[in-house]
């Protein structure tokens, strides 16, 4: 009797190490058809020290020589060649307008502004303003596709973010997501629970920002791992040792004893 007692147990643990995690899977609390509310308004906006490119399009090609400076400081008629730097008061220096204050506008914002100004002033009769982002990121670190990734659009979801970087490999701990974000002086840590639905689309960081540091956590096995012997003790391996040791000794003893 008690030698299937020590067979049952040692095939409960050996089956308890080898069963599937349920911490892999997405948003795990979706349900179909069911919407979940996320925020109205996660579109970009400038901060002190991003870039942006600006361009004016007109028929006149003198006239948008005027306003397309090239980064070497020469009029330029290519787009994309000309761009700023918003300084510490939000603000950047246009050509012939001046000061132009862009913190806290979208791009779509910023290129009406300039256009209602350029028509106001009666500088340009038709102009056609692109704004694009210039050089800003944001950052993937830790059990993913590490690596500064570009602001490619307007809005970038946490996982449309994860995703440009590559997915979570196996060992990423999806249930304590970090991001990282600057808010005024001070660095603020939001926690994500990629598996709850409910934790991504609620979430305040669900929509990325410039400069936004992603920290993807390993798991507790790439923790054991990082170990000559931390993981053993998970593996099937060990468990058949284990199991085979278990069976060895109880014969042996129970040979001793009769």
């Amino acid at each position: 009797m008690k030698k299937y007692v020590l067979f049952v147990l040692v095939g409960i643990g050996f089956l308890t190490s080898c069963k599937t995690p349920r911490d892999i899977t997405y948003l795990q609390d979706a349900l179909e058809n069911v919407p979940i509310q996320t925020q109205t308004d996660g579109n970009i906006r400038f901060l002190p020290g991003d870039k942006l490119s600006i361009f004016v399009h007109s028929r006149d090609p003198q006239l948008m020589q005027l306003f397309n400076i090239s980064r070497s400081g020469a009029s330029s008629t290519t787009t994309g060649n000309a761009y700023f730097t918003v300084d510490p008061k939000g603000e950047i220096d246009f050509p012939v307008l001046g000061t132009i204050k862009v913190q806290g506008f979208t791009r779509d914002q910023v290129a009406q502004n300039i256009k209602a100004e350029l028509l106001k002033q009666n500088l340009v009769k038709d102009p056609v303003v692109n704004v694009e982002f210039y050089n800003m990121n944001f950052y993937v670190l830790g059990e993913s596709g590490a690596g500064a990734r570009p602001i490619i659009k307007d809005k970038i979801t946490l996982i449309e973010a994860i995703s440009l970087s590559g997915d979570l490999n196996i060992n990423g701990l999806r249930k304590n997501v970090m991001v990282l974000r600057q808010e005024g002086d001070q660095q603020v840590p939001y926690r994500v629970d990629l598996t709850s639905a409910n934790s991504v689309f609620n979430s305040p960081v669900y929509y990325i920002r410039q400069n936004d540091v992603v920290y993807v956590e390993p798991n507790n096995m790439a923790k054991r791992n990082s170990t000559v012997m931390g993981s053993a003790a998970y593996t099937p391996s060990f468990w058949l040792g284990m199991f085979s040791a278990a069976v060895s000794t109880y014969l042996l003893v129970d040979n001793l004893v009769k």
